[in-house]
């Protein structure tokens, strides 16, 4: 009993959460530092799997958590909240990063990849910020940065990809109007291309984003660019 009351009046600590795709060097690189204690927040590497039945984690070291989930399934996402806030932890950051993989020809795509496309990137996009808005606004702050494309036509992606990512940003753009006078910064990041497999790539995503989260609320930005 005695340890329940210790445990509801503790502190929590801080921590991010990175939902998406191809997060090989996440967890060697994406090391945020707490805008006011300035000691690093616990990271939940979390990663998509369109066939999980459920939810699973492991540990890879004290400060990080590996986190296999459906992105697209909102059981498995507020099993994660729940998750977070058992171990004592609360959603200071959330990044979220979509589908970057394009196809040379569209036509050549299936109704089930389409669909599976969208799901991977709108529809995940959506369902993330719906579960970590909820406890953020509980505490009153937080930040959230969706990661896209640039909005000019680009060459790299396909159409689908191209409105998949304005869909995205439409969204980034409408939670930031809702829920930026409640406390949550919200921002989306233009990332000319995506590599995850390149450590510089990923020290520089991670610079970009710890200075969005360490952004005052007089100077918050509503989207960036990483080239």
């Amino acid at each position: 009993m005695l340890k329940k009351i210790f445990q509801r009046f503790k502190k929590r600590q801080g921590c991010v959460v990175v939902a998406g795709h191809d997060l090989q060097l996440i967890e060697r690189d994406f090391v945020i530092l707490d805008k006011n204690a300035h000691f690093p927040l616990h990271l939940y590497q979390v990663v998509h799997d369109s066939a999980a039945q459920k939810m699973k984690t492991h540990s890879i070291n004290d400060g990080v958590t590996a986190v296999y989930l459906n992105l697209v399934n909102a059981n498995h996402l507020k099993c994660l909240v729940r998750y977070i806030s058992s171990h004592g932890h609360t959603i200071e950051l959330c990044v979220f990063q979509p589908s970057f993989s394009s196809s040379p020809n569209i036509q050549a795509l299936s109704l089930e990849e389409i669909e599976h496309n969208w799901q991977a990137t709108g529809l995940s996009a959506v369902s993330v910020a719906q579960a970590v808005i909820k406890p953020m606004l509980k505490q009153q702050r937080g930040t959230i940065i969706f990661l896209g494309a640039p909005s000019n036509h680009s060459t790299q992606y396909d159409v689908l990809s191209q409105s998949m990512f304005a869909g995205v940003r439409a969204l980034s753009q409408s939670l930031a109007r809702e829920f930026q006078p409640k406390g949550i910064h919200v921002a989306y990041c233009m990332v000319e291309k995506w590599e995850g497999h390149n450590q510089h790539f990923t020290s520089s995503l991670k610079q970009v984003c710890q200075h969005i989260y360490q952004q005052p609320d007089s100077a918050w930005s509503q989207e960036l660019s990483l080239s």
